[in-house]
């Protein structure tokens, strides 16, 4: 139900202090000030360093930072309920994808497309891992790339990097023009390995600042899915614990499967030369 406790006093009462109302779908409010506290000498009633009175039990829940409801019918209790890891920076960054304010997710920009899958949005994760996936082994199908790609290669196998500290200033001005003519001498590779890393970091600044906001949706519409299939407040919590919060195992998956489509295409490559 949300009710805090301080640690001491809920070991001693071995239940919520609000256990009574929990059948009627009680959810704690920062107003909430009827807990049973469990009875206790007069002395240890006193406020003192070592024992703090009753009323000092409560800490701030921190949700109270917030409006009660995000939207109509869904509260950011039923929020935090779903989203579970870093609740409180979602809920604020809904409040701001709400009100069309501009955010920025690290986490959706350096682990585009995983950062869905790991949020359970699957639909868009297989979208961008599609378009990922198009931005590089797309790209490296292409003639001129992949003629840029086997002379990097050549290049080296021919001047070990390991070994560059122990040539000479002529060895190592040999293998620099070497790399320098063989770039310039394939400019249509160069050029489009240069545009699949430019695309490639404009898609993850697009999805850096759309991620929260496309959170925010997904949230909702299970939060409401849920709430209008099932009216029974305890199991609304349950639905919301399985259907949100956070997949490894799905993460897991879509690394791996995208690494072995990487390697598949790899392999059809080699075949074919």
């Amino acid at each position: 139900c949300g009710t805090p406790h301080h640690r001491d006093c809920y070991k001693k009462n071995g239940e919520c202090g609000n256990y009574d109302k929990h059948s009627e779908g009680f959810r704690w409010t920062p107003e909430e000030v009827n807990l049973q506290q469990p009875e206790q000498p007069e002395k240890e009633q006193q406020d003192t360093p070592e024992q703090p009175t009753a009323n000092a039990f409560f800490v701030a829940n921190p949700l109270s930072q917030f409006p009660q409801d995000i939207e109509e019918g869904v509260s950011a209790e039923d929020v935090a309920g779903f989203v579970q890891i870093h609740a409180i920076k979602y809920i604020r960054n809904f409040f701001y994808a709400k009100s069309n304010k501009k955010t920025f997710s690290w986490a959706a920009f350096f682990f585009t497309p995983y950062w869905f899958f790991y949020r359970k949005m699957y639909k868009l994760g297989a979208i961008f891992m599609a378009l990922s996936l198009l931005l590089t082994v797309g790209f490296n199908i292409l003639p001129p790339v992949q003629t840029l790609y086997d002379d990097m290669t050549e290049w080296t196998e021919k001047y070990n990097v390991e070994d560059l500290e122990e040539f000479t200033e002529e060895e190592l001005a040999q293998a620099y023009t070497e790399r320098n003519e063989m770039i310039l001498g394939n400019p249509t590779g160069s050029i489009l390995i240069m545009v699949q890393g430019a695309l490639s970091i404009a898609l993850q600044i697009f999805v850096g600042f759309k991620a929260n906001k496309w959170y925010y949706n997904h949230t909702i519409t299970n939060i409401k899915k849920i709430k209008a299939e099932e009216p029974d407040p305890q199991k609304q919590r349950l639905l919301f614990f399985k259907a949100g919060g956070c997949s490894v195992g799905a993460t897991f998956l879509a690394v791996l499967a995208n690494n072995m489509i990487v390697m598949a295409v790899d392999m059809l490559l080699t075949f074919i030369k």
